[in-house]
Parts: structure tokens; C-alpha cells; sequence
């Protein structure tokens, strides 16, 4: 598998961990205008159906539906402007490049360096009928992925702000999801 970073100012851990995991992963600049992506991995390009150079300098709401994700959309902007370390999920309506509906259990984590939120990590999982069977597999994959990515970037003064507390619920959005 391949990463894709929109320069070259990433950690050799960060880049590491984009290429072996099995989640779809995005990072975003928390320190640029509107938070454009600036690294995708082939597990996002392939749940999205975008290329990386598609997706790369944009912000993440191109995946979103004509017309917006909803209260949703005002809940992530919350998480975003507060300060401090934090980790959130989402269940957010997005629309693949073919024009294909699933929902995204999204799950974003605060990256910082010398005590400033820099980058936002996002992982993605799309909702679907198959999803029930998934979850607890998509939950250690990416508990062991964050755990690695504090290991392989403490070395560059790289902080993964949250906790796996919000790992923990995974499995109850899913179900008001499939019951909404």
C-alpha cells in the first residue's frame, strides 16, 4: 500500500503507519486556511474513490453531499475550534466519486508538535450492511495503528492528543445508525 503527503515535513513514522494500515486514513493541516488534506492513504482513496491528487489540498467536505452533512457538519466545526487536546467521532452522509451513498464513522484525533495542534488525524469507516461484522476488527486495527503512531512519532516531539476512550462507543453508533 501506498501513502500520499502533500510534502515532504512528515514524520518517517507518520508516513510508515499510513503505508501498513488496513483504516483509511487522512490527515489534515489544522494550521492552514479551511484544513485541507494533506495526506491520504490507499484505503481512503479506495472507500472514497478519489485518487490522492484529487483529494489532496482540499478539505474533507467534498465528500459530503450536495447541500452539506447536516447538524453534523456544526458539531465537527465545534471539536475543531476548541482548544486543547481532544478526539471525536462523527457519523457523517458522504458521496463517493462515482456518486455512491454510505455513511462515515469518523473518527479525528488532534496531532501536535511542541505543545501546538498542528495536524488532524481522520479515520474513516464506511457504515454499510455489512458493517455489523466489521466493527470489532476496524476497532483494533485502529487502536493498534494510534497506539503505533504515538510509538513511531514521540521521537520527532509528536503528541496524539485523546485518549481510546471514543474507540469504546464504536459499536453503539453503529447500531443507532443502522436503527435511524
Amino acid at each position: 500500500m501506498k501513502a500520499h503527503f502533500d510534502g515532504n515535513d512528515f514524520p518517517d513514522g507518520l508516513k510508515s503507519l499510513f503505508e501498513s494500515s488496513r483504516v483509511s486514513l487522512s490527515i489534515a493541516d489544522y494550521t492552514a486556511p479551511d484544513c485541507p488534506l494533506v495526506g491520504v492513504n490507499d484505503m481512503f482513496c479506495e472507500m472514497s474513490g478519489y485518487e490522492a491528487g484529487d483529494a489532496l489540498g482540499r478539505n474533507c467536505r467534498f465528500l459530503q453531499p450536495e447541500g452539506g452533512a447536516g447538524p453534523v457538519r456544526q458539531r465537527m466545526r465545534e471539536y475543531l475550534a476548541e482548544d486543547g487536546p481532544g478526539n471525536a467521532k462523527f457519523v457523517v452522509p458522504n458521496v463517493r466519486r462515482d456518486g455512491s451513498q454510505f455513511l462515515n464513522l469518523l473518527y479525528m484525533a488532534k496531532l501536535t508538535r511542541d505543545g501546538k495542534v498542528r495536524l488532524v488525524l481522520g479515520s474513516q469507516f464506511a457504515i454499510d450492511e455489512n458493517t455489523g461484522e466489521r466493527a470489532g476488527v476496524y476497532d483494533l486495527a485502529l487502536q493498534s495503528d494510534l497506539r503505533q503512531l504515538n510509538l513511531l512519532t514521540a521521537d520527532d516531539n509528536w503528541a496524539l492528543l485523546g485518549s481510546y476512550d471514543a474507540l469504546a462507543s464504536s459499536h453503539s453508533i453503529i447500531a443507532q445508525a443502522k436503527l435511524d
